[in-house]
């Protein structure tokens, strides 16, 4: 007991953490922002999916950061077909999505044995890059706390700051903008913006567009920086797992932060337990994101019927 509480404690296990939920807070992000909008992406999966193998391709040939910038545009493109057959071809935004996911999954194995030439199950054979650390060594000879701050502050990916710096951005953009006004006037009663000749589908759309680009983004993070490489569905199941953090974190962006930082603290456990206990299996502690997940979609249910009840609507 005492061996685990020393490594839970640790800044090695912090490091691990911050890891581990930096592509579910990006995937969470986006699923936030169409959420707020009325527009409930359930392609998170697919679009974080594609994202990954699309980086790992790029930054064979490209450098890094293009790599991570195709994977985002991959996933704002996915975003702007989501919303043209939801949006203008009138399809169900629910099966549209879950269309995605689909493809997803069958479209990165058939694409990976094209780029590999036949390797169906990794991307072994590329020599991919990896997106670089930030080094802040430097923060050692701050006195006392310097080697402290050094210890858990450096050596992140350059993409956890900035899914840092994106939760501030987009809190500032919904609760501090006339446009974030709009996006949440959208979601909550569409009707009102149009009558005030706000264009609704437009910016479900940008909402769509945004909310990909995020989840591409977070492929990007998993496949160029938690694991060098592609590996067959291996997003496992963190798009969802974004859905059920946008509501246990009460569809704010702070509550998205804790909700992903609740999930990835245990994704990081199910990493560190076997190697402290070889008994323990690693398994239950990877479902406890899955139950919560499904605990937070009942919860969100019941507040939701709880909310048309007061209102007089059954």
């Amino acid at each position: 007991m005492m061996e685990m509480l020393i490594t839970v404690f640790s800044a090695t296990f912090f490091v691990t953490i911050i890891r581990t939920t930096t592509p579910l807070l990006l995937a969470t992000l986006g699923g936030l922002v169409a959420d707020l909008s009325g527009a409930l992406n359930v392609a998170l999966e697919g679009m974080m999916l594609i994202g990954c193998l699309t980086a790992v391709v790029v930054s064979v040939y490209a450098p890094w950061y293009v790599a991570v910038v195709a994977g985002l545009g991959v996933g704002a493109l996915l975003g702007l077909v989501m919303a043209f057959f939801a949006y203008r071809l009138r399809a169900d935004i629910i099966l549209v999505g879950f269309a995605i996911n689909i493809l997803a999954a069958g479209g990165t194995v058939f694409a990976l044995s094209i780029a590999t030439g036949g390797d169906k199950g990794t991307s072994i054979n590329l020599q991919s890059q990896a997106i670089p650390a930030l080094d802040l060594s430097f923060l050692s000879t701050i006195p006392v706390v310097g080697p402290v701050l050094t210890a858990f502050l450096s050596g992140h990916s350059i993409l956890s700051w900035v899914a840092a710096l994106l939760v501030f951005a987009i809190w500032y953009f919904l609760y501090r903008t006339p446009w974030g006004l709009w996006l949440r006037g959208v979601g909550e009663y569409p009707a009102a913006p149009e009558a005030a000749g706000i264009p609704v589908a437009k910016v479900r759309t940008w909402s769509l567009i945004v909310s990909g680009a995020l989840a591409g983004m977070g492929g990007a993070q998993l496949a160029m920086f938690n694991y060098v490489g592609f590996t067959r569905d291996m997003t496992a199941g963190r798009g969802f797992i974004a859905l059920g953090a946008v509501l246990l974190g009460a569809r704010h962006p702070v509550g998205a932060l804790l909700a992903a930082l609740l999930f990835g603290t245990f994704e990081a456990l199910a990493v560190v337990l076997p190697g402290l206990f070889s008994w323990f299996p690693a398994e239950l502690v990877r479902m406890i994101p899955f139950v919560v997940t499904i605990l937070a979609l009942v919860l969100f249910s019941i507040r939701a019927q709880r909310a048309l009840a007061l209102r007089g609507v059954k």
